[in-house]
């Protein structure tokens, strides 16, 4: 029975999808190691060949049905190890027999000279990890324009700004969308920082970091060959004990990813917001309801809202199984790395989502802006540069009373002239820091 056979009758079957950008990634560090066992002489070319195409074949995703072992699997991630060392030697002995030549390739002996479980699956999950925060860094570029574009769009509109759900003073719609701009723009930039911490990867430690059963050749050649296969900017650990045993790296990456998720969130959480108070309108994408005729609901930001939250639990866990890398190895590794795997897939996913379904087709309601600020007596805020704290609170006190708007109640009570509260209600007035002192 195989190891691979071994594992299927040992661990559940929990349906959760297999991510084969780590299966790519095996097979990226398995060519590099075959590749360098060869140039090294440890590998006979015939042999190498063979491998060589399984490899090849496996990389373009022709075995991804050969991807077996259950995220939920324990071992350190020796399963999913051999999993791709039986495949890899059982095809290429197919190969080779399609050129009626008869050879014996092992999973171990060959496929898996000089490796161990505890070099392979760290770096396979580094360059998978690598490739998954480009893709999400891309999403996040795209979605930053779109904000940026809406951000110059709405700089004109006045709106009432609002802080613990409650009227608080008057803005614009423009300064609103410029907020998710600038945070989602740190996030491009924590991203970078991600990169630079999952760039460093194990292969050459083999079982604990200490290089043990593989030659000192070997060691300093993978990571090269590795670099030049993938076109990444790969390095090895300077202290291969050190990354094989400890994963705060994985930590601050997937704690990053998390912050931002939090403000994805945020962001999704206040356009529903604005869509309840009439501020925004976004594109009708289904029905709503199987009662209720015409009703639409603001779908697209739920989703997000939600992927947010898988985000955030994938995170703790992970945070709870990197706490428990004892000794010389952490042995949740392959469930950590999956848990990241799949929380920057559905955020990918999702921000393409809310951009092409929900951000490029959203609109203002300019007359309901201003509607909600001008009715507001919280708008009269705005008036303290001009009349002090008590001034401005007679005029609330008398837009409350009455319910005129803020314009009609100034006039009544001649606090400012039409002119001078035109230029305090000026959308670039609402927009910059502070006022200017010399206007007063």
């Amino acid at each position: 029975m195989s190891e691979t056979q071994k594992a299927l009758a040992n661990f559940i079957s929990s349906g959760l999808p297999h991510y084969n950008e780590l299966w790519y990634a095996l097979a990226d560090v398995k060519l590099a190691a075959l590749q360098t066992n060869t140039n090294l002489g440890y590998i006979d070319a015939e042999r190498s060949h063979f491998i060589d195409l399984a490899l090849d074949e496996t990389i373009k995703g022709q075995h991804n049905n050969c991807h077996m072992i259950d995220p939920l699997s324990g071992g350190a991630g020796t399963s999913l190890h051999m999993n791709i060392n039986e495949t890899i030697a059982s095809r290429a002995m197919a190969l080779a027999l399609e050129e009626n030549i008869k050879i014996e390739i092992h999973p171990l002996e060959h496929v898996n000279l000089h490796q161990s479980t505890n070099d392979v699956i760290p770096t396979a999950i580094h360059i998978a990890v690598y490739r998954q925060l480009h893709r999400l860094e891309t999403e996040i570029n795209q979605t930053l324009l779109i904000l940026q574009e809406k951000e110059q769009h709405f700089a004109n509109i006045l709106k009432l700004g609002r802080t613990q759900l409650m009227p608080a003073v008057p803005t614009t719609l423009g300064k609103t969308f410029s907020a998710y701009a600038e945070v989602l723009g740190r996030d491009r930039w924590r991203l970078a920082k991600c990169l630079e911490r999952i760039r460093v990867v194990t292969l050459g430690g083999t079982a604990i970091g200490t290089g043990i059963a593989a030659p000192r050749s070997y060691i300093f050649e993978v990571i090269k060959t590795l670099r030049q296969n993938t076109g990444l900017p790969l390095s090895r650990a300077e202290n291969l004990v050190d990354y094989t045993q400890n994963q705060d790296a994985l930590a601050e990456v997937f704690a990053l990813v998390k912050v931002c998720s939090l403000n994805l969130e945020k962001i999704a959480n206040d356009l529903r917001l604005m869509t309840l108070l009439g501020e925004i309108s976004l594109p009708e994408v289904q029905a709503g309801s199987t009662i209720m005729p015409s009703k639409v609901n603001p779908v697209i930001p739920e989703m997000l809202i939600i992927i947010a939250k898988k985000v955030q639990g994938n995170e703790l866990a992970a945070a709870s199984c990197i706490a428990h890398g004892e000794l010389e190895l952490n042995a949740f590794l392959p469930f950590i790395g999956y848990l990241l795997l799949e929380s920057l897939d559905i955020l990918s996913q999702g921000l393409e989502r809310f951009r092409s379904r929900c951000l490029t087709g959203l609109t203002a309601k300019e007359d309901t802006c201003k509607l909600n600020l001008f009715q507001n007596p919280a708008s009269a805020t705005l008036l303290i540069q001009k009349i002090g704290y008590s001034g401005a609170q007679i005029v609330a006190d008398h837009m409350r009373n009455t319910h005129e708007s803020l314009t009609s109640s100034v006039l009544a009570l001649d606090v400012l002239s039409p002119d001078e509260l035109n230029v305090l209600l000026r959308p670039e007035s609402l927009s910059q820091l502070g006022y200017d002192t010399s206007s007063t």
